[in-house]
């Protein structure tokens, strides 16, 4: 995967573009928008993913539907981890069942197996909020405004999935990350102290045939002067295309994806049938995609292979069972972790369709 780290202002990624890029004017109907004046959630807009699996990447949160983990404040959408102790009890890690489609009356995964119920030390020491809009567009720009948080082992994500499998499942009909960083604030790569904590962020694209046989492309962007993005509100966006995907904030592009002259599976270098022969030049990124707002905690956006300040990850990568061990650490990050700070909070949400 290609990683850059540039400084705010500065274009990476090797096109010669300008800020002004994504401000082409085009004919565009506003499909979205929710800038939480409502005081409340609107359900019309928005579905909540309820499921207790940790995710695909073994993260360890549960992601509920409660008003603890995602709730509207002061026209601004919280999204907070909590503790599942505090809301069920230590000793439901011991002898508990988390059964979510009779806590909830639905789950988002199969309702019999770990995306909907869990027992004992398989359950997720972590409560969390997902957001997914009704709403979805095929080619268009995305605007969320948000802040983002700040305490060891948040990974908070502004992304996209498609609708609808139409290539198959994951990666198979791609994912556009327009956001994804890292609370933690002494963070660093080990072999040359780069930061990969709270003052960075990262944009990518996945697809491929399947999920070890993948490309994600992307790249890190990086505040000057130590500014933090849990210290101000910025504008994450997408600009789509057929012609290329362009990720940015406020008003700088991060990263232009162009679509390849020959389509994604010969740039890919992917071998036997072209998967996306059916669609047009840029497939899968061809098809509607819906918005996604999450909290995760932990998981493998996160290794041993970078360093932490002033303690160690405090989970072992190759261990079964790295939930309870995050769990059974806690005095080291929980300290990390304070109130509303923890939270990401969104203050406003636009779609457009070109």
């Amino acid at each position: 995967m290609l990683i850059l780290i540039f400084s705010l202002g500065v274009l990476g990624g090797g096109y010669a573009l300008t800020d002004a890029d994504h401000h082409v004017e085009r004919r565009a109907t506003t499909v979205f928008y929710d800038d939480f004046s409502s005081g409340q959630i609107d359900t019309q807009k928005w579905d909540h993913d309820v499921s207790a699996h940790g995710g695909g990447n073994e993260e360890f949160q549960i992601y509920t539907p409660e008003k603890l983990n995602s709730y509207v404040k002061n026209g601004v959408l919280y999204i907070l981890p909590t503790l599942t102790a505090d809301r069920f009890g230590a000793d439901i890690f011991r002898h508990g069942v988390l059964d979510l489609p009779a806590l909830y009356g639905r789950c988002s995964g199969d309702w019999k197996g770990n995306k909907c119920l869990r027992k004992g030390d398989q359950i997720k020491p972590i409560m969390s909020g997902k957001l997914l809009s009704k709403a979805s567009v095929r080619y268009g720009k995305i605007e969320v405004v948000a802040k983002l948080p700040k305490g060891d082992w948040l990974w908070p994500a502004i992304w996209m999935v498609p609708t609808e499998d139409h290539y198959g499942i994951w990666p198979r009909s791609g994912e556009i990350d327009i956001m994804e960083s890292r609370g933690n604030t002494h963070y660093e790569q080990s072999w040359d102290g780069k930061p990969e904590g709270v003052t960075v962020e990262a944009v990518h694209i996945h697809y491929g045939p399947s999920w070890n046989n993948k490309k994600a492309p992307g790249v890190e962007y990086q505040l000057n002067n130590g500014h933090k993005f849990s210290d101000d509100y910025h504008t994450y966006w997408l600009d789509w295309t057929k012609d290329y995907l362009k990720l940015g904030i406020d008003t700088h592009t991060i990263k232009a994806f162009i679509t390849p002259p020959q389509g994604h599976w010969h740039e890919g270098h992917f071998q036997g049938d072209n998967i996306w022969a059916s669609g047009g030049k840029d497939a899968p990124f061809d098809r509607p995609f819906k918005l996604i707002l999450n909290v995760a905690v932990g998981g493998r956006f996160f290794n041993e292979g970078l360093k932490n300040y002033p303690y160690p990850q405090p989970w072992h990568d190759a261990y079964a069972n790295k939930s309870m061990e995050f769990w059974a650490n806690r005095h080291l990050w929980q300290p990390t972790w304070h109130g509303e700070d923890v939270a990401m909070k969104v203050k406003s949400v636009k779609m457009v369709q070109y």
